[in-house]
């Protein structure tokens, strides 16, 4: 077990359960899809995310799986009374468990692991919707973080979208940022880093993956070496997807409540 750092947050464990999670058995219960999530969610005038303060370990472990979490460190072995980050069953689990306590609210409410998104058309069913999910999180005994939770806005923040009244722009302030800043690869785990954090958005470029060809190409390279051969195709490739990454093109939910033509 270590204890990582990052700059404004608090040190998380991480616990190494590659060993554990190759002898048990997947457990299936399907994730939300996010696309899914964000549509659903933006064609609303009202809207709330709640943030579960830190997820999985508010979920109680057996006495079983207690002795199953056990990890050593240099002063001692420990068991975990709560659910650990880096179980292979735990998304699958918390997916599951927020189902079954928003259970009947799919009209209203889009849950996606610990962040919860309430939606509605206007003011009354906007704070009978909210009453109802804080409620049923109270019963259950779940903790709200406070601070990064969002009430009855018109245009928010949710799962790196900016959505509301009917729109949805993309990709959010703090990914602009990340794109604009990110260095020039130089080397392939840099530029599948790039790849990944532009590929989470890349149903909103168009040609998304002939612009990215160059990219992808240096990663076949059949020698093992780090390092690629970093040609102005690769550049004007990695150039275009940053401009057309970072001009937050907009879109507009369907209505599917109207007609289709396919």
């Amino acid at each position: 077990m270590i204890l990582v750092e990052a700059v404004g947050k608090e040190p998380l464990p991480c616990i190494d359960y590659r060993l554990l999670n190759a002898n048990v058995r997947t457990q299936f219960f399907p994730l939300p899809n996010i696309e899914e999530c964000v549509e659903r969610v933006t064609t609303a005038n009202y809207i709330t995310v709640i943030d579960l303060a830190k997820g999985y370990w508010q979920i109680p472990l057996s006495e079983r799986a207690r002795r199953y979490s056990a990890f050593v460190t240099s002063f001692g072995t420990y068991i975990l009374l709560r659910m650990p980050f880096g179980l292979e069953n735990a998304p699958y689990f918390f997916s599951k468990l927020m189902a079954q306590v928003l259970e009947n609210c799919e009209a209203f409410t889009v849950p996606y692991l610990d962040d919860i998104a309430i939606y509605s058309d206007n003011w009354e069913d906007h704070l009978k919707h909210a009453d109802e999910v804080l409620k049923r999180i109270e019963d259950i005994q779940l903790t709200i973080k406070a601070s990064k939770c969002k009430f009855a806005q018109n245009h928010t923040k949710y799962l790196g979208y900016i959505v509301g009244g009917g729109g949805v722009r993309s990709p959010a302030e703090a990914k602009i940022k990340a794109v604009m800043d990110f260095p020039t690869p130089t080397t392939k785990t840099l530029i599948r880093a790039f790849l990944g954090l532009a590929g989470y958005y890349a149903h909103y470029v168009k040609i998304f993956s002939l612009i990215a060809a160059p990219l992808t190409h240096a990663l076949k390279d059949k020698v093992k070496k780090e390092k690629v051969n970093w040609t102005q195709d690769c550049d004007r490739a990695f150039t275009e997807l940053r401009r057309r990454l970072t001009e937050m093109p907009v879109l507009y939910a369907p209505d599917y409540k109207r007609e289709f033509i396919i």
